[in-house]
């Protein structure tokens, strides 16, 4: 019962205001109906450009992710190939602090038997 007044109403609220809007509008309805036909073939238009966007965005989206992709990899190669060049160049001065380190340590000691 609840369902069937609900679509009475619903059904009544349409016929009153396709009339009013009838009563209201002041344009004939050859008028009405060309410009009902412009306002769709508009929205139309705005879908179907909203679309060609749509796929546009996602081919540059994914243009530049890919593009990304390759910086990253390419700057991630050179700061791994500059970090073992540095190690490299540092290594000889390492090994000689651990050097000079064990002296001092050694000297240390032989100061501390003296006494």
């Amino acid at each position: 019962m609840h369902i069937k007044s609900l679509l009475s109403g619903i059904v009544a609220g349409v016929v009153v205001a396709g009339t009013a809007t009838l009563i209201t509008t002041p344009a004939s309805g050859r008028e009405l109906q060309e410009t009902c036909k412009d306002r769709v073939q508009k929205v139309r238009k705005g879908v179907k450009q909203f679309s060609n966007d749509s796929i546009v965005l996602k081919e540059k989206v994914t243009e530049t992710t890919q593009l990304g992709i390759q910086s990253i990899k390419a700057v991630s190669s050179e700061v791994k190939e500059s970090i073992s060049d540095w190690q490299k160049e540092v290594q000889p001065s390492i090994d000689q602090l651990r050097k000079d380190t064990e002296e001092l340590q050694r000297r240390v000691s032989q100061v501390k038997q003296l006494d």
